[in-house]
């Protein structure tokens, strides 16, 4: 029981950086009960704070954006490579992804921001750093 609670409250340092746009990024810093939650930056300045959600039988992999009272929601797609990862597949393991495509964040984030650089960075792909392991906390 102690070493599930320890994992629980370990924070992490999960970097997304847009591939479009390497001023914008995600660094998820707490992990939750069933998502990490962290901050959507441009040029270190915060943009809104940001929610990767782990996938369920019911629902698939999912992102959530929140500024005020602004909540935005969707699903993402995570790849090795250039190869879709999902959890009915059996070649690619979860902590080798590392790259995310958030669908619809670009389309969602123009109802409330015309800044360019943003919309160009949430429409393409985020690089997933290597501290993220799948959610987890990368073992040395």
């Amino acid at each position: 029981m102690y070493f599930l609670i320890a994992e629980l409250i370990q924070p992490i340092n999960c970097i997304l950086i847009s591939e479009e746009v390497p001023a914008i990024s995600i660094v998820l810093t707490e992990r939750r009960t069933n998502a990490l939650k962290g901050t959507f930056l441009m040029d270190n300045k915060f943009k809104g704070y940001f929610y990767t959600h782990r996938p369920t039988i019911q629902k698939p992999t999912s992102w959530s954006f929140e500024k005020s009272k602004i909540k935005l929601k969707g699903e993402a797609l995570l790849f090795k490579n250039g190869n879709v990862w999902h959890p009915f597949q059996q070649e690619i393991k979860s902590h080798e992804v590392n790259r995310v495509l958030f669908t619809g964040l670009a389309t969602k984030l123009a109802k409330i921001t015309n800044e360019k650089s943003i919309l160009k960075a949430s429409s393409g792909f985020f690089e997933i750093g290597n501290e993220c392991y799948g959610g987890r906390k990368s073992k040395v």
